[in-house]
C-alpha cells in the first residue's frame, strides 16, 4: 500500500504547470483578438542557440522612442508606431508599412524572464532571452 507523504504528487505539479501555460496562451490569444484592423504585425524570427532564445522583429525606419516592449507573464508584447511620411506628390504605389504595429509572442518556459534584454540595430529589434537552468525533479519509486 502506498504511503502518503503529505506532498502533492509529481503528476499534480506537471498538471498545474500545464494549466498555467494554457492560461498564458489563452491570454495572449485574447490580446491578439483585441487588435484593431489598422494594426499590422511585423515580420518575426525566433531561433535557439546554446544559451539563448532569440526573437528578431523587422522594424525598419522606426525610432527607438516609437518602440515599446512589455512582459505580461510569459508573453512578450511588442507595440510600435510609425507615422506616414509626407510627400508633395501623389502616391502611385504604397508597399511600405506605417501606422500601428503589434505582436505578441509566448516565451518558452525554460527562459530566465528577469534577464531578458533587447537591442535595436539596422532596423531589427533583437530580444535575447537567456535560458535558465532546467529543473530536474528526482522521481522515487516506492
Amino acid at each position: 500500500m502506498p504511503h502518503f507523504s503529505g506532498r502533492k504528487p509529481f503528476t499534480q505539479e506537471i498538471f498545474n504547470r500545464h494549466v498555467a501555460e494554457m492560461r498564458s496562451l489563452l491570454h495572449a490569444l485574447e490580446l491578439r483578438d483585441s487588435f484593431e484592423d489598422s494594426e499590422t504585425r511585423p515580420k518575426m524570427d525566433m531561433y535557439e542557440t546554446c544559451h539563448d532564445i532569440v526573437i528578431e522583429f523587422d522594424l525598419p525606419g522606426f525610432t527607438l522612442d516609437a518602440i515599446s516592449l512589455k512582459m505580461n507573464g510569459v508573453t512578450l508584447i511588442l507595440e510600435a508606431c510609425k507615422p506616414r511620411e509626407q510627400c508633395e506628390g501623389k502616391f502611385i504605389c504604397v508597399e511600405r508599412g506605417y501606422g500601428l504595429f503589434h505582436h505578441t509572442v509566448l516565451i518558452p518556459g525554460n527562459v530566465d524572464i528577469c534577464a531578458i534584454r533587447a537591442e535595436y540595430r539596422r532596423g531589427v529589434l533583437r530580444v535575447i532571452c537567456p535560458k535558465s537552468c532546467e529543473r530536474l525533479v528526482p522521481i522515487k519509486e516506492m
